[in-house]
């Protein structure tokens, strides 16, 4: 059995964030760089989408899966639908989501082409705002939703949850968005490293 070799990721994100994950310690605004998270895309063939739902389906899953950016939840690992025949597996450390066959969905792991943000405190919100051209208002942006949407014409995705944004940047984009949100953060207080 041949072994597996691990490839270390860096990113171009990983000279701004200390080891400890966090940017700051000020409670209005939190910038923390996820590492190592794990995100699968699963394309979908046209004539097998009755399939895959079903497949799907029989796992005990939270949440409605085929509804374009819910968030559904299997144990730890989420599953969201980001477009008509493809859906993102976030954290789905277990492969939960991959015991379905490449014949129903091609998985295509994207952990390294993207870079995820976890932002909070009292103006995460707020900050975002300047950028995004999402209504960020709970009633228009409930938790447990996702949107791509766009960040000075570079497709993002944003995820709300329970205290948090998740902010998903292209990793070839990631400085120069960064340095922008950075910009329009030290106005309530945020200092740079």
């Amino acid at each position: 059995m041949d072994k597996i070799i691990e490839i270390k990721r860096s990113n171009a994100l990983d000279g701004y964030f200390t080891e400890d994950k966090t940017s700051t310690d000020t409670s209005n605004i939190r910038f923390e760089f996820i590492r190592d998270h794990k995100i699968t895309q699963l394309v979908v063939w046209p004539d097998t989408i009755d399939v895959f739902q079903n497949h799907i389906a029989s796992l005990p899953i939270s949440g409605d899966f085929m509804k374009p950016g819910k968030v559904s939840e299997l144990n730890h690992a989420k599953l969201v639908r980001i477009e008509p025949l493809k859906w993102w597996a976030l954290d789905n450390y277990q492969e939960e989501f991959n015991t379905i066959s490449e014949q129903i969905a091609l998985p295509l792991d994207l952990s390294h082409s993207w870079v995820q943000l976890k932002i909070t405190g009292l103006y995460a919100t707020r900050i975002l705002s300047h950028h995004i051209p999402v209504d960020l208002r709970e009633k228009q942006f409930p938790v447990g939703n996702l949107v791509t949407t766009s960040m000075h014409h570079v497709g993002v995705k944003l995820c709300r949850n329970h205290g948090d944004w998740r902010f998903f940047i292209p990793r070839s984009f990631s400085v120069s968005l960064w340095q922008m949100l950075c910009d329009t953060a030290q106005q309530y207080g945020y200092n740079k490293e």
